[in-house]
């Protein structure tokens, strides 16, 4: 019986090169501390942090290892993916393993019984994604030799529509082929989780739940007929991943930054 598990799931946090730098009017630097604030408030505490990617507004330009190290103090491990917005090559730099010159951007691993996938879903220069025919012949092969694990499944990239025209044209471009591996694993995958979105949205693939999570950064607008990066004024948030004897539940945390002290 799969004993009880939490799993903090945020992402989009775009960091620029800058501390002082707004971006579409947040501080992306001051959100994503409110986020671990609240995150180190849950109850009961994460066993695990999954980043979801876009960590730095220009990988090129950045330390990751700064960035994880902010979730030091939380005192679980932390694993991340990348999306369109992030490096491969400054990522490879991190001291996590596994990482080295040759990490190809997505593994795998178990934690208390769970198999967890990470996935490489970024594409050079573009904001949709992709998965290279390798990574998805690694990823069947890692999904058969995983086949009696409970599997969770992470990348930045949404596999799914979400009606959305301008949103669906972003997300992982050769999403049929990822679901065509799932039918014979679908009993063991209990969910896969994506990003890059700006917003959070829940659905049902081959079986399977799939959902993405809010920004750590700014909200894009879940109207279907918004128009390309219209803004929501929905707060931040990120979300959690529950499971206990086989089960699955979500929910998301949404959170807003201190107001500054009156001045005497």
């Amino acid at each position: 019986m799969l004993g009880p598990m939490r799993i903090v799931h945020l992402a989009d946090f775009h960091l620029p090169g800058s501390p002082n730098k707004t971006l579409h009017g947040v501080d992306p630097y001051a959100n994503l501390a409110q986020a671990v604030a609240v995150i180190r408030k849950q109850v009961p505490a994460p066993d695990l942090v999954v980043i979801g990617g876009d960590l730095l507004e220009d990988g090129e330009h950045a330390s990751y290892q700064a960035v994880l190290d902010g979730f030091k103090d939380l005192q679980v491990p932390v694993h991340a993916v990348l999306g369109n917005h992030d490096s491969l090559a400054g990522f490879r730099k991190t001291a996590q393993p596994p990482r080295g010159p040759e990490f190809p951007g997505y593994y795998s691993f178990d934690l208390k019984g769970v198999h967890f996938v990470m996935l490489y879903s970024a594409c050079p220069g573009k904001e949709f994604g992709r998965l290279e025919e390798r990574q998805l012949l690694w990823l069947n092969e890692d999904l058969h030799r995983s086949s009696l694990k409970p599997v969770l499944v992470f990348l930045h990239h949404p596999p799914f529509d979400t009606g959305i025209g301008w949103l669906d044209k972003l997300k992982l471009a050769n999403a049929e082929g990822f679901w065509e591996i799932i039918p014979p694993y679908a009993r063991n995958i209990l969910g896969v989780f994506a990003a890059h979105l700006h917003l959070q949205h829940t659905c049902l693939r081959r079986g399977v739940v799939a959902a993405s999570c809010p920004a750590v950064s700014w909200q894009f607008s879940n109207n279907a007929d918004s128009p390309r990066a219209a803004l929501s004024e929905e707060p931040p948030g990120f979300n959690l991943i529950d499971l206990a004897g086989g089960y699955l539940s979500l929910r998301t945390v949404r959170f807003c930054l201190p107001k500054p002290e009156p001045e005497p």
